[in-house]
């Protein structure tokens, strides 16, 4: 450490004799001699090396012998005893004495070789690989070459006939009598081997009436040879019959296919006219098909498909053809499907087995409400309040279907119940949107939110839990969606703190954290998810409350500090009364709001011009009296430490804010610079000292988070110092007892004083830092007090020429020198070598010095007063303080020696 020292004050010696930047010679001192400090480390751990493997060396020199020795050795012989008369039967352990240990080694060997790890469980396959393997189940289990066969069989008809086409090799009506009679033959042999195994007949029947639909489509789209009465009759017939042989067969595929083929008849015949009633009376009828299936079947898939491909295609016909007259024709046919599907669910969900796994087709359950509110919304958008009866009348319709499904059905058709009910209420609660204004739009959805909450869990219901949840979420995207059409509008509430705006991001807020709060607390059928969905319940409440706050002060233009120090000391009266609930663990998310609050408010007042109130002291007061209550129960300890260190600091800042506001704007500019950093110690010196709380409690905390940082600061304030002059007028200067001199020495004893609590602090520090430190900090302040009395006594310019005045390096010099002097002297007394040579480095300097820019100066008084000083305590020195004996290698190599011998 001595040497980086040295290196650290030759570096700015060297900047003051040459005049550049202290910074960087410092810095390349301190390089310089940190490398001199660990080359010499090096040097000594390589001695250390060295000499403690020379005697392990010669130990293994002396005993290799020996070792050789064992190893060569012999086998032992054994004394052949006399043979007995008796014949002695052999011993296993005898027959294996006989046996060489090296063929022992060569035979057990592969034994162990041919072990194998057991291998470890099969991954699970992934959803793509599931699907992927279900597809290739399909392709080849059972009877896979015939499922090819149908396909390629299709493709290559559908190629014939294009190719027939271009070409006109064959008449077309040869080919049409072809393909349909391909199609009969195709369907009679599938019905003839329906009793096959491996799906066979159903292949073939399947194959024959997509052969029929495409004969018919290429009569009537490709080649105009028939109407399009015609070829939409026969594309019914071919459905019918289709849909009667997959009721026979009790066949699903066949069922699905012969349905897409239906929906797909009027596609295939459409001449482009627009003709919607046709379109969908013809849906109609194959809806009313597909519910008479549904009453013996429940074939989900089936319905899926309908469902589908009657709502897709509504829609895409709404949006591309809808008119305003066509109104009535299309409100009638959208209930009808409605009411279809919604009919669908129910028996599929009243017909299934007891022991059927998905009694209730959610797919349709849910999607049939949405697609046909979609569209009805999209019919009657243009109606006064026509989406809101809309909505109400749905709504009314679900919950006298709930009451229903429990009048009949009662238990056994609950979760059915259950969930036309909540449909009701969701589309009741949707009718208070479209009736009224937005923003009381969402507040009521979050008071229905947080009022169904409740019941649900006294009542034990999951579901309705989770839809107390959505309603509250979907309140806050109304309230959202409100505020920024709002903005985008322009518009702006007519009073701050008292708008609809407001009051609903505060109801919103409010019905959050209550629900937060009921989540939080045990009660039965309670799922440990729910602890979690309470914590967002609880911090999306905060975020709304403090979003809200925020967007009416920046909108109203509010005064941003006492608008924030207010809003603190009311969220920490609501903190206060939160002691009396029971046990919440999640309110820890809500104590860091005041000082939140705090924190905005000092940014505002230190980057704005307005001073300090009497609200920061009630605030202060409040958020003390917040963590004391607090404390005092023991609650969320790491949190209550970290909102103190918070709170000091606001403190502190809002102090150095009215310290310089009212107190230092009175005083000269450089008295006010060198008086700032007094409040400071004042803050470091009450941390440690101060038997109050909260230090009692927390002042290990308070100590590495305010008192470290503080004396950082006040050592940068430090470093900052040496560019100033040290003007104390109207008071003459005087070295030691300026203003400057004087805070400085505040400052060293207040870095003394942390220094000397530092073990306090749990921060492992060299105990030697301290005092090298000092030393370096002394001779700063020294080389400086000879700037200064230059400046003040001699009135140079304090600037950099002030470095190249003669009287100036005169100074330097002898200071220089003295300082040398003392250091070796004290090296030599305490016969510490390094101490010795950081003095003659010093000393060599000096020398250097003299000779580099002191020289120059022939003929001028300074420079024969430089020599001559510097002479002398040379003398003095070689005299007093010669170089002291070198105790520690000295030792060393005593030890070594001794180990040797």
């Amino acid at each position: 450490m001595m040497w980086i020292i040295i290196g650290l004050i030759v570096g700015l010696c060297m900047s003051l004799v040459s005049g550049g930047s202290w910074i960087q010679s410092g810095l390349i001192g301190l390089l310089l001699g940190w490398v001199f400090q660990l080359s010499n480390k090096i040097a000594g751990l390589e001695q250390q090396v060295q000499t403690l493997t020379t005697p392990a060396l010669s130990q293994a020199a002396d005993s290799s012998p020996a070792t050789a020795t064992v190893q060569t050795q012999s086998r032992p012989e054994f004394v052949e005893k006399p043979e007995s008369s008796v014949e002695k039967i052999p011993s296993p352990a005898d027959t294996l004495s006989e046996v060489p240990t090296a063929n022992l080694h060569e035979d057990v060997s592969p034994c162990f070789k041919s072990i194998k790890p057991i291998p470890d469980k099969a991954p699970q396959p992934s959803k793509l690989d599931k699907l992927i393997n279900a597809g290739r189940d399909w392709l080849l289990g059972g009877n896979p070459f015939v499922r090819v066969g149908i396909v390629v069989l299709f493709i290559g008809v559908v190629f014939l006939l294009r190719y027939s086409l271009e070409r006109n090799l064959i008449p077309v009506e040869l080919r049409l009598m072809a393909s349909a009679a391909g199609a009969f033959a195709l369907l009679a042999i599938g019905w003839r081997l329906r009793e096959r195994a491996g799906a066979y007949g159903l292949i073939l029947q399947a194959g024959g009436i997509g052969l029929l639909y495409l004969t018919v489509f290429a009569a009537f789209s490709l080649y105009h040879l028939i109407p399009a009465l015609l070829a939409f009759g026969l594309l019914v017939v071919i459905v019918a019959c289709a849909v009667v042989l997959a009721v026979l067969q009790d066949s699903l595929p066949l069922a699905v296919f012969a349905t897409v083929g239906g929906f797909a008849v009027p596609l295939l015949t459409s001449s482009g006219n627009n003709n919607y009633i046709g379109l969908f009376s013809f849906y109609a009828i194959l809806n009313a098909g597909i519910v008479a299936l549904a009453w013996f079947k429940q074939w989900r898939w089936l319905n899926l498909i309908g469902f589908v491909f009657t709502f897709v295609i509504a829609a895409v016909w709404g949006w591309f053809s809808y008119k305003p007259e066509d109104f009535a024709a299309s409100e009638f046919f959208l209930m009808l499907f409605f009411l279809f599907y919604v009919l669908i669910s129910v028996l599929f969900a009243t017909r299934s087995p007891v022991n059927f796994k998905d009694k209730v087709d959610s797919t349709l359950v849910f999607g049939v409400p949405l697609l046909g509110f979609g569209m009805q919304i999209a019919l009657v958008r243009s109606m006064d309040y026509g989406i809101a009866i809309s909505a109400l009348v749905l709504g009314a319709f679900y919950c006298l279907l709930a009451v229903s499904l429990w009048k009949w059905y009662g238990r056994a058709q609950q979760l059915l119940t259950e969930t036309f009910l909540a449909l009701g209420i969701v589309f009741a609660t949707l009718a208070i949107p479209f009736a009224v204004d937005g923003t009381l739009t969402a507040a009521a959805w979050a008071l229905e939110g947080v009022g169904i909450l409740w019941i649900s869990i006294r009542q034990q219901q999951l579901l309705r839990r989770w839809f107390g949840v959505f309603l509250q979420a979907a309140a806050l995207l109304s309230l959202l969606y409100d505020v920024s059409v709002a903005q985008w509008q322009g518009v702006s509430a007519e009073q701050a703190l008292w708008n609809g705006t407001y009051l609903a991001s505060v109801l919103i807020a409010a019905a959050m954290l209550v629900s937060a709060w009921l989540l939080s607390r045990p009660f039965a059928g309670k799922r440990a998810s729910e602890n979690g969905l309470s914590t967002v319940l609880l911090v999306s409440g905060l975020l709304v409350q403090c979003l809200g706050f925020e967007w009416q002060v920046i909108e109203h233009s509010l005064p941003p500090v006492n608008s924030h120090l207010i809003y603190s000391v009311v969220t920490t009266g609501i903190l206060l009364l939160c002691l009396r609930l029971p046990a919440w663990p999640q309110l820890r998310f809500a104590l860091p709001l005041p000082v939140v609050s705090l924190l905005i408010a000092t940014a505002c007042l230190f980057s704005g011009t307005s001073h300090v109130s009497l609200w920061w002291l009630l605030a202060l007061a409040a958020l003390y009296a917040l963590l004391f209550a607090y404390a005092k129960q023991q609650m969320f300890p790491n949190c209550l430490a970290v909102m103190q260190v918070i709170t000091a600091w606001v403190l502190i800042l809002i102090a150095y804010h009215v310290f310089f506001d009212r107190i230092l704007r009175q005083w000269p500019e450089a008295w006010s610079i060198v008086i700032s950093p007094m409040l400071a110690i004042a803050f470091v010196w009450f941390l440690l000292r101060a038997p109050v709380w909260p230090l009692t409690h927390y002042r290990a905390l308070l100590r590495k988070a305010v008192v470290l940082p503080l004396t950082a600061l006040l050592v940068l304030w430090v470093v900052l110092s040496l560019g100033l002059s040290g003007d104390s007028a109207p008071l003459p200067w005087i070295p030691v007892l300026n203003p400057l001199d004087i805070v400085l020495g505040f400052i060293g004893l207040t870095i003394w004083a942390v220094y000397r609590r530092w073990p306090t602090l749990h921060v492992e520090v060299h105990s030697y830092w301290g005092i090298y430190a000092g030393i370096f900090t002394l001779f700063v302040w020294l080389n400086w007090t000879v700037l200064r009395a230059q400046h003040h006594w001699a009135g140079l310019p304090w600037s950099e020429s002030l470095l190249f005045m003669p009287s100036t390096q005169t100074g330097l010099a002898v200071l220089w020198a003295v300082t040398g002097l003392l250091l070796t002297w004290t090296g030599h007394r305490r016969v510490q070598r390094p101490l010795w040579i950081a003095g003659a480095a010093m000393l060599v300097l000096v020398v250097l010095k003299l000779f580099l820019v002191d020289f120059a100066s022939s003929g001028t008084l300074e420079r024969v007063i430089s020599f001559m000083s510097v002479g002398v305590l040379l003398l003095f020195i070689g005299y007093l303080a010669p170089l002291p004996p070198a105790k520690t290698i000295e030792s060393m190599s005593q030890l070594t020696e001794g180990k040797k011998a």
